[in-house]
């Protein structure tokens, strides 16, 4: 999500603008509404991650907050397209920085010139040494051949390979758990860079939350907010994965990743979405809602 740095202020406001094209990015190729490519929402904060971390090496980032998904950044035609990423640093406290940052987009339109669009805001927190991945309450364990498949779930929802990251989704005493499919495509070219945040962690928990709503209230949804996200250390590369989403009262979920180890990997808080217009097919929900009906 780090192309080239632009400019880079006294006050500590660093510009990186980055060239992406739908054709060769998987993220973007693989994440298309309408046919039309779209920047997944884990993308823009994996940008925000990755720019922010670019003023002060030495830090990394271990937390997010108030992440807002204003607009969705499209790539028409599938047309490569800079992106604008913004980063203005601050003390955090307790030997902390923060992070104010914006993903921003421009177009030319006709009859009305260069037009700037603010898609996505949010603050990222940086310190020099990640938190230790806490124990969680409890471990999932599997439910194969329970619940809502792969299948089922990709009928409905717009991803291709690279962004199918839900492998199976089921019940579990007022939670929703989600596997994490294994063997995935590359998430980005060059595959070799590494990510910040775990990108396609995230977007577990947002695919799993989505089943849900599928599942309570027919429709389907884009995020649009996130109070909070934590990414925890840990030498150890999990061989098992699983999202577990707890719907609130008053809306929005939280949920966390969890490791075969019983440790939490990511912690979201905070997650809320807007439905996108149109009704879905009865017979496209129907596996979804009978799968966790009968988990």
């Amino acid at each position: 999500m780090t192309g080239r740095i632009d400019s880079f202020t006294a006050h500590g406001q660093v510009t990186v603008v980055t060239e992406l094209d739908p054709i060769r990015q998987p993220f973007l190729f693989d994440h298309r509404i309408d046919g039309t490519a779209v920047l997944p929402g884990v993308m823009g904060m994996e940008g925000f991650a990755e720019a922010a971390a670019a003023l002060v090496p030495g830090f990394r980032v271990v937390e997010l907050t108030d992440v807002d998904l204003l607009a969705p950044f499209k790539f028409y035609r599938d047309e490569p397209r800079p992106v604008i990423l913004r980063a203005t640093l601050t003390d955090g406290g307790e030997g902390t920085l923060l992070a104010d940052c914006e993903l921003i987009g421009r177009r030319e339109l006709r009859g009305q010139g260069e037009q700037e669009t603010r898609h996505f805001v949010g603050h990222a927190r940086l310190a020099r040494k990640a938190p230790a991945a806490p124990k969680a309450r409890s471990r999932p364990a599997d439910q194969d051949g329970v619940g809502v498949g792969h299948d089922a779930v990709y009928g409905v929802y717009f991803h291709g390979p690279a962004y199918q990251v839900l492998e199976q989704a089921w019940q579990d005493n007022g939670h929703l758990v989600g596997r994490f499919a294994g063997e995935l495509p590359a998430n980005h070219e060059p595959a070799s860079q590494p990510t910040e945040i775990a990108p396609r962690l995230i977007e577990l928990c947002f695919q799993t939350a989505g089943v849900w709503e599928l599942a309570s209230e027919g429709r389907m949804a884009l995020p649009t907010h996130v109070d909070r996200v934590v990414r925890y250390a840990s030498a150890k590369k999990p061989s098992r994965l699983w999202a577990v989403v707890t719907p609130q009262e008053g809306g929005g979920v939280d949920a966390e990743i969890i490791d075969e180890g019983g440790r939490v990997r990511v912690k979201l808080e905070g997650y809320r979405t807007i439905a996108l217009p149109g009704e879905l097919a009865a017979d496209a929900l129907a596996p979804i809602r009978s799968g966790l009906a009968n988990a």
